[in-house]
């Protein structure tokens, strides 16, 4: 009786359907190790074709009574090599449900080939000539964009050359129809605003109407420039500034610095 491929792993409803991609292999028990079991994992194959790979295997509870095979081609057959107990405790394990009595089983190479190591120097390599690959594809678009983007380029300027004369005429006609006036010339033409009038400063308004600048308050409001601060019964030097000496003091030493620069400023335009 044929397979059905639709058939879904149930063990709890006794559907016991699994499909291999690879080699599926069954235990025997080895005949020469007489003091230990040792297990020997055997590769079922079809009868017909000895196809090993793409098998698939069914075992109905209640229904069959030995497991039955079928190849990608097509061909059933039963296999009576497969221990049905072992069968169902390895699609149950497939199922999800582990049992501690039937880990030997896996041990010992039931069920279908784990697959083959991964090859990192061959997985490399490919990695490095994608890689390669995309680089040399990446520098080939950009070559051919800059050889595109001056092709446009070159090809508008040629283009307007071209046209050049037919734009001339095209507006000659244009001007005759219009009455000798050229409409793309006039309409270049744009009436310039008026500036808005500047202002004088306040200087100037001062100036006009003879009123005077406002004198320059003392610099420091505590003392009024006086270096003392004074009430009545009181005279204490003030701590905010340095006083009418101090100041003239430092206007000296500032008018000495500008004096010291302009003969500096001198000395090096006369040695030039």
């Amino acid at each position: 009786m044929p397979i059905s491929p639709w058939r879904a792993l149930s063990p709890d409803t006794g559907d016991h359907y699994l499909f291999f991609e690879r080699r599926f292999r069954y235990v025997v028990e080895d005949p020469e190790h007489t003091w230990r079991r040792v297990w020997v994992p055997t590769v079922i194959a079809c009868p017909v074709c000895e196809a090993d790979t793409g098998l698939r295997l069914a075992f109905k509870t209640g229904t069959d009574v030995v497991v039955e095979a079928a190849c990608p081609v097509g061909h059933t057959w039963v296999e009576p090599r497969v221990d049905v107990s072992q069968w169902m405790a390895y699609c149950r394990y497939r199922a999800g449900q582990q049992e501690i009595d039937w880990l030997w089983l896996i041990e010992a190479g039931f069920g279908e080939e784990p697959p083959p190591p991964i090859d990192y120097v061959k997985e490399i390599r490919e990695g490095a000539v994608e890689v390669a690959k995309y680089g040399r594809r990446k520098a080939k678009a950009k070559v051919r964009r800059e050889i595109r983007k001056v092709k446009k380029k070159v090809g508008k300027r040629v283009r307007n050359e071209a046209m050049r004369p037919v734009a001339a005429l095209l507006r000659t006609a244009w001007t005759m129809q219009a009455g000798g006036v050229d409409p793309a010339k006039a309409a270049r033409r744009r009436p310039t605003e008026p500036k808005p009038p500047k202002t004088p400063p306040v200087s100037a308004y001062r100036k006009a109407y003879g009123v005077q600048a406002p004198e320059k308050g003392p610099k420091c409001l505590v003392c009024e420039d006086t270096g003392r601060i004074t009430a009545p019964g009181i005279s204490v030097p003030c701590v905010e500034c340095g006083g009418p000496a101090a100041a003239a003091l430092a206007a000296a030493e500032r008018r000495a610095e500008r004096a010291r620069q302009g003969k500096d400023e001198r000395r090096t335009s006369t040695t030039k």
